[in-house]
């Protein structure tokens, strides 16, 4: 978090430009915070084993087809929400947000979920429910990008901090449901970075707080029900499992 106040001062009291190679990498080594934060606490807590498939999970691509479905309809369909609802129009080719992927893999925020799917909410989820550790995430994810809107040229700095939060909340339930569907980082990193490719084309409406808490309920529901069968599911699993 200091390397992102760090960019936002060099942004907003010197002329140097974000994506310049002096802010750029403060800018990137900031936001990988999440990630290198989960691999030096797991490191230290983990054996060699179960590191190591930490470290796989992060990049392990081998997923069902569902899951990359699931994840692209998600990624597509909360970001054309404001669409539908006549909040915005879409602004670019939808396949410009396939040429933008890596970009947001990478410098977007989406390896940060090697910290919050992969390492956070695992570790909240053994002592609260999956809605509650699903709201403590999203509440330190919100507050975690707050430098932000310090940064010029960041995208924060130009919405208000209410609506983002709300949309924060919304992207939360959709990752939770992923991880706890299939326990992937690498599909959580491409959802997240998914969500940032699709606002190049559809922008968001982070300040019509209206549609944004719409959404937010949307994807809550969403959230509940899928939550709820995963859990049946889990203990009917549990119950017709062999004995002995």
């Amino acid at each position: 978090m200091d390397l992102l106040v760090g960019s936002g001062i060099l942004t907003q009291f010197t002329s140097i430009q974000l994506f310049s190679p002096v802010a750029l990498p403060l800018y990137s080594l900031g936001a990988a915070g999440p990630l290198i934060g989960a691999c030096v606490v797991n490191k230290r807590s983990l054996n060699n084993v179960d590191f190591r498939r930490y470290i796989k999970n992060i990049f392990n691509l081998k997923q069902p087809i569902f899951a990359y479905v699931s994840m692209i309809g998600l990624a597509w369909g909360v970001c054309f929400f404001p669409v539908l609802v006549g909040a915005t129009q879409q602004q670019a080719p939808i396949y410009t947000a396939l040429f933008q992927l890596p970009v947001m893999i990478f410098f977007g925020g989406g390896l940060e979920e090697a910290g919050w799917r992969g390492y956070l909410l695992p570790q909240l989820q053994r002592k609260f429910s999956s809605f509650i550790a699903t709201c403590l995430v999203a509440f330190i994810w919100t507050f975690w990008h707050l430098p932000l809107w310090l940064v010029k040229g960041s995208g924060q700095d130009t919405i208000r901090f209410g609506g983002y939060m709300v949309m924060v909340f919304s992207f939360a339930f959709l990752l939770s449901f992923l991880w706890n569907k299939y326990g992937s980082i690498a599909l959580c990193i491409l959802l997240h970075a998914g969500f940032n490719s699709f606002t190049n084309v559809y922008p968001p409406s982070y300040n019509n707080l209206v549609n944004s808490t719409i959404l937010l309920i949307i994807c809550c529901t969403f959230f509940m029900a899928t939550n709820y069968v995963l859990k049946k599911n889990a203990g009917e699993k549990t119950m017709t499992a062999p004995k002995g």
